[in-house]
C-alpha cells in the first residue's frame, strides 16, 4: 500500500533534516571524550611533575648553571650549518684537517723516514736526477755552477758575489753585488739589476715558489716584485732574518736574533717559535737553508757553533720545525750538504770512506737516486736542488 504523496514528502524532509544533525551530535560527543581523556592525561602529568618535585629533584642545576659549565649545543645540520669563511679551508680538505699555529693554512704532518738505516735505491746512476744541482765555491769569488743528469758540472755564475739564491725552476740567479741586486740567467745573457741598497749579510735573496718575487733586506726584510721593483715590507711582528718559503709559498720560516727559528704564515703578523729554540747552541744555528712543501721540515747547519757559521753555510741536518728534533736521514757517512726543492724532494749530499754521494728522496722519504758525486766538485758547497 503506498502512502499519500503529501505524507511522503513529509517524511523525506524530515529524514534530510535528521540524518545531518544527527551525525554532527556524533562528532560532537566524540570530540568531547578525546578532550576529557587529553584532560586527564594533562591532569596525571602534572601530578607526577609535582610529586618529582616534592621528592627533591627540584635540586636540578638551573639553564643558567649549564650554560656556566659549558654545555655544547647539539650541532647544527648540514642545511642550517654556515657556511665557510671566504679565506678559510674547505670542509674536508686537508688544508682543513687541524688548526693552524702560524697564521697559514693547516695540513696533515707529511710522511718522515721510516728508518734510519739506508735503504736501496731505485737507481745508482746520476743520470736519473730528474732536477738540477747548484754548488757554489768558497769565498766571495766563487763562481757557481749546475749539476746535471749528465755528470757535467757548468759554470752559470763567474762573477763576484756576497751571496745568492736560484729560483725554484733553474733558470735564474739572483745575487747580491756592491750593494745591487742583480739577475741573471742559468743559459747565460746580461745581468739585469733589480733593486738598489742590498744588504746581504743578514738575508740571501730567496725566490718564492713561482718565481716571480724575491725575499731580501733592503732597510727591513721585504718582498720584491721583480717584474715591478716594487717593495713590500714585512709585517713588523716577524721580526728575524733569514727568511725562506716553504715550496707551497704558505709559510715562512726565519732565524731570530737569539739563534732559534721561528715559522709563521705568509698572512700572519707574527711567528711561532720552535720548540727546543731556546739555547743559543741549538741545532738551528741561527739560519735555516731550505724549507720542505709543506712548511713542516727545514735544512739547517748544526756543526758550526751558533752565530759562527756563514749565511749561506751548507746545511748538515733536516730540522722537523713542530717539534725542534731532528730528523733521522736513512744515509751512510757524513752529510755536508742537505736542500729541498720547491716539490719537497730533498738532495742530500755525504761523505763515506772518502767517496761523496747524492741522495735523492721523494716527498715520502723514497729513495729515488743515490749516486757518486763528481770529483770535479770537491771543494765546492751544494747551494741548492731545483727542477
Amino acid at each position: 500500500m503506498t502512502a499519500p504523496e503529501p505524507l511522503r514528502e513529509s517524511l523525506s524532509e524530515l529524514a534530510a533534516t535528521v540524518a545531518p544533525a544527527d551525525l554532527y551530535e556524533r562528532s560532537l560527543r566524540r570530540s568531547r571524550r578525546i578532550g576529557r581523556r587529553e584532560a586527564a592525561v594533562g591532569t596525571g602529568a602534572a601530578l607526577v611533575a609535582l610529586g618529582l618535585l616534592g621528592s627533591g629533584l627540584w635540586q636540578l642545576p638551573r639553564a643558567t648553571d649549564q650554560h656556566a659549565q659549558g654545555v655544547v649545543a647539539p650541532p647544527l645540520s648540514p642545511a642550517a650549518a654556515p657556511p665557510p669563511g671566504l679565506g678559510g679551508p674547505l670542509p674536508g680538505s686537508p688544508a682543513a684537517a687541524e688548526p693552524s699555529r702560524t697564521g697559514g693554512p693547516s695540513r696533515p704532518d707529511r710522511p718522515r723516514p721510516t728508518s734510519t738505516v739506508s735503504a736501496k735505491p731505485r737507481s745508482t746512476s746520476l743520470a736519473s736526477l730528474p732536477g738540477q744541482a747548484f754548488y757554489a765555491g768558497t769565498g766571495t769569488d766563487g763562481d757557481v755552477v749546475r749539476l746535471t743528469g749528465d755528470g757535467e758540472a757548468r759554470t752559470v755564475l763567474a762573477t763576484p758575489h756576497a751571496t745568492l739564491g736560484v729560483s725554484p725552476d733553474g733558470t735564474r740567479i739572483a745575487y747580491v753585488s756592491g750593494g745591487q741586486l742583480m739577475v741573471v740567467g742559468t743559459d747565460g745573457g746580461t745581468p739585469q739589476q733589480v733593486y738598489a741598497g742590498t744588504a746581504s749579510a743578514d738575508q740571501a735573496p730567496a725566490w718564492s715558489p713561482d718565481g716571480g718575487r724575491l725575499l731580501i733586506d733592503a732597510a727591513d726584510p721585504g718582498v720584491l716584485d721583480v717584474a715591478t721593483g716594487r717593495l713590500d715590507p714585512l709585517p713588523s711582528g716577524l721580526n728575524g732574518e733569514h727568511f725562506r718559503w716553504s715550496g707551497d709559498g704558505s709559510t715562512l720560516v726565519y732565524a731570530t736574533a737569539s739563534c732559534g727559528l721561528e715559522v709563521a704564515g705568509v698572512d700572519a703578523q707574527s711567528g711561532t717559535p720552535v720548540p727546543g729554540q731556546e739555547s743559543t747552541d741549538g741545532p738551528a744555528a741561527c739560519s735555516p737553508v731550505s724549507v720542505d712543501a709543506t712548511g713542516d721540515l727545514v735544512t739547517v747547519q748544526t756543526r758550526a757553533a751558533a752565530g759562527n757559521a756563514a749565511p749561506d753555510a751548507p746545511a748538515d741536518a733536516v730540522l722537523d720545525v713542530k717539534t725542534g728534533e731532528l730528523v733521522d736521514l736513512p744515509v751512510t757517512g757524513t752529510i755536508i750538504g742537505a736542500v729541498f726543492d720547491a716539490d719537497g724532494n730533498l738532495l742530500v749530499r755525504s761523505e763515506h770512506d772518502g767517496t761523496t754521494r747524492l741522495s735523492l728522496f721523494d716527498r715520502d722519504f723514497t729513495l729515488l737516486v743515490q749516486a757518486r758525486e763528481p770529483a770535479t766538485l770537491k771543494g765546492r758547497d751544494l747551494v741548492a736542488y731545483t727542477r
